[in-house]
C-alpha cells in the first residue's frame, strides 16, 4: 500500500506479461493516479484496447493531473532549468 510507484509499474509489466491483463491494469490505474508517466502510457494503451472503461481511463487521468499539479514548484521548476543549461 505504501510501496514504490516503479514496484507497481513494474508489477503492471509482470502481470501482463503472464496475461492477466485486468491485474496489470489495476497496478498501471494505482501508479499512474500516483503521478507515474510510463504507467498512465500503459493505462492509454489499456483504454484503447478495450481493457479499461471510459469512466476509469478518465478519472485516472484527472488523478495524474492533480498529482502532477501537486508537485509543482517554482524551486523545482528553477531546478529543472538549471539542469538543462548544463
Amino acid at each position: 500500500m505504501k510501496g514504490s510507484i516503479d514496484a507497481r509499474n513494474n508489477l503492471g509489466c509482470l502481470e501482463g506479461k503472464a496475461g492477466n491483463h485486468h491485474r496489470a491494469m489495476k497496478h498501471f490505474v494505482m501508479a499512474a493516479k500516483a503521478g507515474d508517466d510510463l504507467s498512465l502510457e500503459n493505462v492509454k494503451k489499456g483504454f484503447m484496447k478495450g481493457v479499461i472503461s471510459k469512466d476509469v481511463y478518465a478519472n485516472t487521468l484527472r488523478a495524474y493531473h492533480e498529482r502532477k499539479n501537486e508537485m509543482k514548484s517554482d524551486e523545482r521548476e528553477k531546478a529543472a532549468a538549471a539542469r538543462n543549461q548544463l
